[in-house]
């Protein structure tokens, strides 16, 4: 018997496979033989017997866990892919559900980009189901997450991408504080908080407007390690804050704080709309897809960002 049709007729083949995707995705045979329900010792015989089939190593021991050899890389792309489509014929096909397109976004780019812009999406499709869901950093890059992450946490191999934009930040303060023009406030709110890499939103600033950073490390920070924590503290009048401009805008429209100064810093963060590969073709989310590439296009910045290094980056999204 050929390897492709025991592969197809023997199911003990399909259960390996299911057993070796739960330990490639989970790191750990224990925590694979958790999620499936069975021991650890049947995880580790199902992938001894994969690895015997394919005639390869496939993990790799590091410390208590394991880890992808190469081969192990390349069969689980393509175990990924095929339990995608079979998710996708299961939910579409068989059960003729009405599909529901699940979107993680993060807690700045939920509220203060995606949600301002979604109305006239939806006006367009009436048709086409979404669900947000809303997380405090930056999503799992996985489908078990949802069909559709935006995270600016690098792509992995399976998942395809368009670049919606790189967040830049912005000196604001509340209503009445002076512009930042020669010297900093006394008071400022930083998001970088760990002890190595304090204030080093602040320091980048100032080598951006081209103000002298001497004596900024004995400031007493008002530390905080989120972006809208940081903006709420500038609208309380706690200090000034760098935050993102796409964060900011409404509030600064709203008269809540303003800009102290033009420039722009790069924040190291790149803002990316990330879907598996394998799902390109479904109609919902090429639409989706399309609507996105249709509002990079469309944007336009007049705005000169000041070219610096981009930032480590630090505060949750």
């Amino acid at each position: 018997m050929s390897r492709k049709s025991l592969l197809v007729r023997d199911p003990r083949i399909l259960r390996s496979l299911q057993y070796f995707e739960a330990v490639a995705r989970l790191g750990s045979v224990a925590a694979a033989g958790e999620e499936l329900g069975v021991s650890a010792s049947a995880v580790s015989h199902q992938l001894r017997s994969l690895s015997g089939f394919v005639g390869e190593v496939l993990f790799h021991k590091s410390g208590r866990g394991l880890v992808l050899s190469e081969k192990g890389i390349l069969l689980q792309s393509m175990i990924a892919t095929a339990f995608s489509q079979l998710d996708t014929a299961l939910s579409g096909t068989i059960f003729q559900e009405k599909k529901c397109l699940r979107i993680a976004v993060c807690s700045s780019f939920g509220p203060f980009w995606l949600a301002e812009r979604l109305p006239k999406f939806l006006a367009r499709n009436p048709g086409l189901n979404i669900e947000l869901r809303l997380y405090a950093q930056d999503p799992e890059l996985s489908d078990q997450v949802a069909d559709v992450i935006v995270t600016a946490n690098t792509v992995r191999e399976g998942f395809d991408s368009v670049t919606l934009f790189e967040e830049t930040l912005i000196a604001v303060g509340k209503p009445g504080t002076a512009p930042i023009e020669d010297d900093l406030p006394e008071s400022l709110i930083t998001t970088d908080v760990p002890p190595d890499t304090l204030g080093k939103d602040w320091h980048d600033f100032c080598a951006g407007a081209g103000l002298d950073a001497t004596g900024i490390e004995d400031t007493e920070f008002v530390r905080c390690t989120h972006y809208l924590l940081a903006l709420a503290l500038a609208k309380a009048g706690v200090g000034v804050a760098l935050v993102p401009e796409f964060v900011a805008n409404e509030a600064i429209e709203a008269g809540q704080v303003v800009c102290l100064n033009p420039v722009r810093v790069p924040s190291g963060r790149r803002y990316r709309f990330c879907y598996k590969a394998a799902r390109r073709s479904d109609p919902d989310l090429r639409t989706l897809i399309q609507w996105m590439k249709s509002l990079v296009n469309s944007s336009t910045r007049s705005d000169q960002i000041v070219s610096l290094k981009p930032r480590q980056q630090s505060a949750a999204s």
